[in-house]
């Protein structure tokens, strides 16, 4: 039974994906004119300033272009402007926008965006254990990371840090007040030390809020040591971790669902973080890069023209695969930013039962499943933990690339990723109107039965980090420290949140968790519903194997059932009982009755409804749970 890995679990992470501000298809006036986002372009016609990316022509002056933007309009700010970027950041509105668009050294405009940032388990369900035993570990490429940094002393990670690398921002407008993050205080850091995900501007209350690239890079990469639950997809594959993140203490964060301050990615610094990526990945032999980040709105179709494909296809030429999360909304036919750029590689999220997670984006525009549930891994501290979301999703086919590389060190990134959705399990699901069929990874099948030796080089790695190891940086966006007076950077991408268990100290009946499923109706978020959801048909043999309660609607009709029958009486209480586990009322070994666990009670619950129990089993069942869990 399933109930070891849930009610293990402490919470589900979810990419909140909440952000108003969408990077739509490019539209042009004129042939020759720059290419304008539509979303931008309404924005501002709107009267509204804009924190925009300002691409500039190959050859032209950056500084240029800079005070033709400033002498537009009294209200435009440029906020970076390195030369080898290649882009500036500024502020826009209608004047200066009408500059732009006539400005033949200018290429693109559109928003610099915001976005957010068990293992056991699901490496068994890939395969990638058994073809770690049997010599594919990823070794000699390596995997980039870009993300919240990393805890560089993690056993988990021990000697496989190959380069680390920050870019990040500080931007003092009132709905921002964002800081960088880089440990050594300026906005691009390179070297032993950039990456640290152990620095105070990443704790808040005495809990560290950079966690996510540590527990994202153990799916990809981690080795088992010490407490670890096993190891990652790709053991022997070297790690490059980009910190991309900023701390914000604005109203952005409550716009993004989170309190303040949260972490959260420019768009203008994933961008430096992907050419950088570019620089150092033939030396380092990267295979793909990972970004478990996302936000906007929803895409069907992909978003030609979005401010990071260029940088994407750039490293797709290269052999290069850019492994991105689908993103935690729950569309049934869409994904969002920046998984919605077709040379990515977009990744939704499974159970343990190969079911589709209730809070994941998916749909024609996904490429690949891979498990995102309830995923054990390494997070800051040198401890582990259980999160679930795209963004775990993600990893798994990223560590996946690793050993294929090894396996077929000939092949270009692209071709990897076709052996993955041709090999892959299919996975059958409703996308709006129409059935979807997407594989979910199966190494097994995509990697030959024994390994030939690795003709590929090894990298190798910089020495053992240590918690407190900093470097002067070789390249930075400012002459002097952080200057917190100087904004780096427009509009962030979230990194994802954490929807946690409940904290609820009273178990609600069936009845009331009905109520809750009705929008508008009770008191919890529908992302936290689709959250104890998602824990309840992990963990169940009932949901969704033998009853599907996967999206608010369908465990609303599971919780106020038309039939009394017992099958359906009991699917109630069921329902009713995994969901105050992911409430927090109960944990697995609370006693519910006498010396019976909820484990123990849901079990023998569960094990009548799957195994046809009679009538009176049924009910009986039924009347425990009502009696002794949910009431």
């Amino acid at each position: 039974m399933k109930l070891r890995s849930l009610l293990a679990s402490t919470s589900v992470l979810a990419i909140t994906a909440t952000v108003t501000l969408a990077v739509g298809s490019p539209a042009q006036a004129i042939t020759d004119d720059p290419v304008v986002a539509r979303s931008l372009a309404a924005e501002v016609q709107r009267g509204e300033k804009v924190r925009a990316i300002i691409e500039i022509e190959r050859g032209q002056s950056l500084a240029g272009v800079a005070r033709t933007a400033e002498a537009a309009s009294s209200e435009t700010r440029v906020i970076s402007k390195v030369d080898s970027d290649g882009f500036l950041v500024a502020t826009v509105d209608k004047p200066t926008l009408a500059e732009l668009k006539t400005d033949d050294r200018v290429k693109a405009v559109y928003k610099d965006e915001v976005s957010k940032p068990t293992l056991d388990v699901s490496t068994k369900l890939i395969g990638s254990d058994r073809a770690n035993q049997a010599g594919w570990t990823g070794k000699g490429s390596t995997v980039a990371i870009l993300d919240t940094g990393i805890d560089r002393d993690h056993p988990f990670f021990a000697g496989r840090i190959v380069g680390e690398a920050c870019f990040s921002s500080s931007d003092f407008d009132p709905y921002y007040l964002a800081v960088l993050v880089c440990p050594d205080g300026h906005p691009s850091q390179i070297g032993t030390g950039a990456a640290d995900a152990e620095i105070a501007r990443c704790v808040v209350d005495g809990a560290n809020k950079c966690y996510h690239g540590t527990h994202v890079a153990g799916i990809a990469a981690g080795k088992k040591a010490g407490t670890a639950p096993s190891n990652g997809v790709a053991p022997e594959a070297g790690i490059l971790p980009i910190q991309v993140s900023s701390r914000f203490n604005g109203p952005i964060c409550e716009d993004q669902n989170t309190s303040a301050p949260c972490i959260l990615s420019f768009t203008s610094d994933q961008k430096r973080a992907l050419r950088y990526v570019d620089e150092v990945r033939a030396g380092l032999n990267v295979v793909a890069v990972n970004m478990s980040i996302g936000g906007g709105l929803k895409y069907k179709v992909h978003c030609d023209g979005a401010p990071l494909e260029s940088e994407i296809l750039q490293l797709k030429s290269s052999g290069v695969a850019t492994v991105i999360s689908s993103g935690n909304n729950g569309h049934e036919d869409g994904v969002v930013r920046p998984g919605c750029i077709a040379a990515a590689v977009t990744v939704g999220a499974t159970d343990d039962h190969d079911t589709p997670a209730p809070f994941g984006n998916r749909g024609p525009l996904i490429d690949l499943f891979a498990p995102g549930v309830a995923i054990n891994s390494a997070i800051p501290g040198n401890t582990f933990g259980v999160l679930g979301g795209t963004s775990m999703a993600a990893p798994h086919v990223t560590g996946a690339l690793a050993l294929l590389r090894q396996a077929y060190p000939h092949l270009p990134g692209e071709k990897l990723v076709e052996k993955l959705q041709t090999t892959g399990k299919s996975i059958a699901y409703r996308s709006g109107d129409t059935t979807v069929t997407t594989k979910r990874i199966d190494l097994l099948a995509a990697l030959p039965p024994m390994p030939t030796a690795s003709p590929t080089p090894a990298v190798t790695p910089t020495a053992t980090p240590t918690p407190t190891a900093t470097a002067t940086p070789t390249r930075s966006q400012t002459a002097g420290p952080a200057d917190l007076s100087t904004v780096a950077d427009p509009l962030p991408v979230p990194i994802p949140d954490t929807c946690k268990r409940g904290k609820g100290t009273t178990p609600l009946n069936a009845r009331r968790w009905a109520t809750e499923m009705l929008r508008g109706k009770g008191t919890l978020s529908d992302r936290t519903l689709v959250c104890y959801l998602s824990l309840a048909q992990n963990g169940s043999k009932v949901f969704p194997e033998v009853t599907d309660a996967g999206s608010l609607g369908k465990a609303y009709k599971v919780l106020a059932p038309k039939s009394k029958t017992a099958k359906a009486l009991l699917d109630r209480e069921l329902l009713a009982a995994w969901l105050n586990y992911a409430h927090g009322v109960h944990n697995g070994s609370t006693k519910v009755h006498g010396s019976t666990t909820l484990t123990k009670a849901v079990g023998i619950a569960e094990g009548h409804r799957t195994a046809n129990g009679t009538s009176a089993q049924l009910k009986k069942a039924a009347g425990y749970l009502y009696k002794h869990v949910n009431k």
